[in-house]
């Protein structure tokens, strides 16, 4: 080793180190993803974090990176010459002096276009560390707007376009679904929005018009990066359907010589039914029969020509057609109405009133052995209470609550009754012994 070249090798090894040592002390600080809405002003953050003071900033440059990979420079501060900005109207360093807050890079950016989405590097030239940079992402996003409506569906029984839902000038595409329980399709079409780099996208719900999709509602569910939560737009449906038709009129009780009766035509349809047409299954009407439009009178019910016979309602509108039938029976004598009480209702009342007469009689009875001079400490409440007893285990059982008031009435002075009903039915079981003290 040549020992009068080690001072200098010397040297330049602690220079070295002391680069090391600034290089692995200085940091550029930015925010990596930055989002900005259209025609909005948003702020890209950079700045340089060194841990000690001999770092000097000589240069500070902003770069965008285009799509073929090259990049185009943005703004440049230099501390002698000063900031230089490609587009000075829109573009401008944050802080009011770089000279003297050098370190503080961030790029304020207002009336954002479309073209300024993409990656930005922040770079900064130091002594003696050298250059550090880091990269941001900016996304420039568009809140679009959203109209829905209803259409218009021919009336044709064929699968058409009843419903669409538009949002206009988003960035990016907006994405539309249709919620729906209704058995239909849809499609969208995306095309250029009104502003350069923005999207308009239509979607259209398609189903075959029919009589339970009318009047339901439907909701166009938009989703994009510039919403809080997905935008809802409901819309109720107005569908053109054929004729769905019922019969009403005849009560099943259509005598012979019964007279102004008539059967009704109830068609459901949209547009409204244009032509009512009555007939029988087998053949023309009965001439004690007159139609008049949607509804079929008869003047006299006849046993001869209407007994047993099918009448058809046929309805029709642009959509179609539609029909019901109804069979009508005629009978000798009219048909007695039923007085609304069943076998068991009857007999539940005769019971009822039976008890409450056993009732009456006993309280009748222990009155007069009261009058008798019967012992005012046996009281009347005891009887009755024995009575109700009864009453509450079984209300049917008239038998028994003849027995038990006979036993009581009976009862001697000084006694005790039992009464026990252990072949009564009840839910109370407490209540199947009774038992009354005479004193």
């Amino acid at each position: 080793m040549d020992l009068r070249t080690l001072p200098a090798r010397l040297c330049l090894l602690l220079l070295c180190c002391a680069l090391g040592r600034a290089a692995s002390s200085v940091a550029v600080h930015a925010l990596t993803s930055v989002t900005g809405i259209l025609d909005k002003s948003t702020t890209l953050v950079c700045s340089l974090t060194p841990t000690e003071n001999e770092i000097t900033v000589t240069q500070v440059t902003w770069m965008k990176k285009n799509q073929d990979g090259s990049r185009s420079t943005v703004a440049v501060f230099h501390p002698k010459k000063g900031p230089s900005i490609t587009d000075p109207e829109r573009v401008k360093f944050l802080a009011p002096t770089l000279d003297r807050d050098s370190r503080n890079a961030s790029l304020a950016m207002s009336h954002l276009r479309a073209e300024d989405e993409g990656v930005y590097e922040c770079q900064f030239a130091t002594f003696p560390s050298g250059s550090k940079s880091a990269n941001i992402w900016l996304q420039v996003l568009a809140r679009p707007t959203t109209t829905a409506e209803a259409l218009k569906p021919t009336p044709t029984r064929k699968l058409q376009e009843v419903a669409k839902c538009i949002s206009t000038g988003g960035r990016p595409a907006p994405r539309i679904h249709w919620l729906s329980n209704l058995n239909g399709s849809f499609h969208e079409t995306p095309e250029p929005g009104p502003q350069p780099g923005t999207f308009t996208v239509t979607s259209v719900f398609s189903l075959v018009p029919s009589s339970q999709a009318d009047g339901k509602n439907i909701t166009c569910r938009v989703e994009h990066e510039s919403f809080s939560r997905p935008d809802l737009r409901t819309v109720t449906l107005s569908m053109p359907y054929p004729p769905e038709v019922s019969i009403s009129g005849y009560d099943n009780n259509w005598y012979v010589g019964r007279t102004d009766v008539a059967l009704t035509c109830d068609a459901h349809s949209k547009p409204e039914a244009t032509i009512y047409e009555w007939s029988t299954a087998t053949g023309p009407l009965p001439n004690t029969t007159e139609a008049q439009g949607n509804r079929l009178l008869i003047t006299t019910v006849d046993m001869n020509t209407l007994h047993n016979v099918t009448f058809i309602c046929n309805v029709t509108n642009p959509l179609g057609s539609g029909q019901s039938q109804i069979t009508v029976l005629v009978t000798g004598d009219p048909v007695q109405p039923d007085s609304g009480l069943g076998t068991g209702a009857i007999i539940g009342i005769c019971v009822s009133i039976g008890i409450i007469g056993i009732i009456g009689i006993a309280v009748f009875f222990i009155y007069l052995r009261h009058k008798s001079g019967w012992d005012d400490t046996c009281r009347a409440d005891d009887m009755v209470s024995a009575a109700l007893t009864l009453w509450e285990l079984h209300t049917g059982n008239t038998l028994a609550a003849v027995i038990i008031v006979i036993i009581i009435i009976n009862a001697p002075e000084g006694g005790v009754v039992h009464v026990v009903l252990s072949h009564v039915p009840s839910v109370h079981s407490s209540l199947l012994t009774k038992e009354i003290v005479f004193t």
